[in-house]
């Protein structure tokens, strides 16, 4: 039995769920779940599952399939680490964890479909995993009560832990509205700069977190003149870089990700973008992909990277070579798993209402250290790493933010 106490530890993007298909499932479920009731056994309970040792299923909905593939793998190499130190230590209350990872295309449908057959074939009473908002808040319409599922999962939409205490579902990274609070509070402890532009991602995330950004710095005697929103997936933003160029900032924050990020940054080192001073999403894996970096910009990272924190779990993430343990995703992944696992031992048992009420407002270990749960938003703190981009060192042998500083996120009950 893996120890007690000794755990270790120290992307609005979803068009909305059709109301037929969730009633649909909340349907089957509801009378799969009134069957087992009677004692029928085509449809088990959580307990009955994993009676007499047998494992836990973790579903795991991964975006191996589509612009998000590269992040999507290092995720699911971070979770099946985490399945396989946790099995190594004896399992959960003796359970040995059991991934099943699928492919959701990052697609609402695709996932929905996947997480069907998840719940409804396999029994899966545990999900994890994803890389877009949109997927994630689709999944989390899904599963909603009466199925009780536990879904962790790294999205930035805050309305997909919104709901009523009943949620079942818990988010492992800054959501889009702290995220650009916290960009907001950085851009304002600089007066100097009295003329903001924003570029970002032209779906839910980019305007999500740009309009908390505007939000959080009304007041400020800093002027927002010009917002500009890259297609996903674009190859040619130039036209974009223009406009914000055009508009003559002081400073310019910019929300693009992934691959998205790469062609900026390969487009706007041409165009002079980066002579303005730039806040950027900029995290360990989209670096590695850049033909030259953008040396000084100032760059943040909401997923955990191992060179970041010295705890238990990030020297695990080591194991995985140095390209995949700072790119974050992996960091990620590992913590999905964790904070399920957590969840088990701290409510001792399986049961997903259970392990609910037990992580509501509880501690748990991750990559980052020990971070809270909300208790209503089910949202935990985890932090964000700022800094300037900077060569590759001899102690960091890939690029970097250096000098780091770490930015707390916890506000508190929701």
């Amino acid at each position: 039995m893996r120890r007690r106490g000794a755990i270790g530890g120290g992307a609005g993007r979803a068009p909305v769920l059709a109301l037929a298909l969730v009633l649909a499932l909340g349907l089957v479920l509801g009378l799969g779940l009134a069957v087992a009731g009677c004692g029928s056994s085509s449809v088990p309970s959580s307990e009955a599952e994993v009676a007499g040792g047998a494992p836990v299923k973790i579903g795991y909905l991964a975006s191996l399939t589509g612009f998000c593939a590269g992040f999507s793998r290092e995720y699911v190499a971070g979770a099946e680490l985490a399945v396989r130190r946790i099995d190594a230590q004896g399992g959960v209350l003796g359970h040995r964890l059991q991934l099943a990872v699928r492919d959701d295309w990052a697609t609402p449908s695709v996932a929905l479909s996947r997480t069907r057959a998840l719940v409804m074939n396999d029994h899966v009473k545990f999900l994890a995993g994803t890389c877009t908002s949109e997927v994630a808040k689709s999944v989390a319409e899904l599963i909603a009560n009466p199925s009780h599922v536990i879904y962790v999962v790294g999205a930035s939409e805050a309305s997909v832990f919104a709901g009523a205490p009943e949620a079942y579902v818990f988010d492992t990274i800054p959501t889009a509205t702290v995220e650009g609070r916290a960009a907001a509070a950085y851009v304002r402890a600089h007066p100097r700069w009295k003329r903001i532009a924003t570029i970002g991602e032209g779906y839910g995330y980019g305007y999500q977190v740009t309009g908390a950004f505007k939000a959080a710095m009304e007041g400020s005697g800093q002027a927002i003149v010009n917002e500009e929103y890259l297609p996903a997936g674009g190859h040619d933003y130039r036209p974009y870089i223009e406009r914000v160029l055009a508009a003559h900032p002081d400073a310019i924050y910019s929300t693009a990700i992934a691959e998205d990020a790469v062609t900026l940054v390969r487009q706007g080192l041409g165009l002079g973008l980066f002579r303005t001073p730039m806040l950027d999403v900029m995290d360990y894996a989209t670096m590695a992909q850049m033909p030259e970096l953008p040396l000084g910009m100032e760059g943040y990272t909401v997923y955990p990277s191992a060179s970041i924190y010295g705890t238990p779990y990030a020297r695990d993430l080591e194991s995985l070579g140095t390209s995949v343990a700072n790119g974050g995703a992996a960091g990620e992944g590992f913590n999905q798993i964790e904070v399920i696992a957590q969840g088990i031992e701290k409510a001792d048992s399986t049961d997903p209402a259970r392990v609910r009420d037990a992580l509501g407002g509880a501690t748990v270990q991750t990559v980052q250290g020990a971070v809270r749960v909300g208790r209503c938003d089910h949202e935990l703190a985890m932090p964000i790493a700022m800094g300037p981009v900077t060569d590759p060192t001899t102690a960091q042998p890939f690029a970097h933010l250096e000098p780091l500083r770490v930015v707390g996120t916890d506000g508190g009950e929701c």
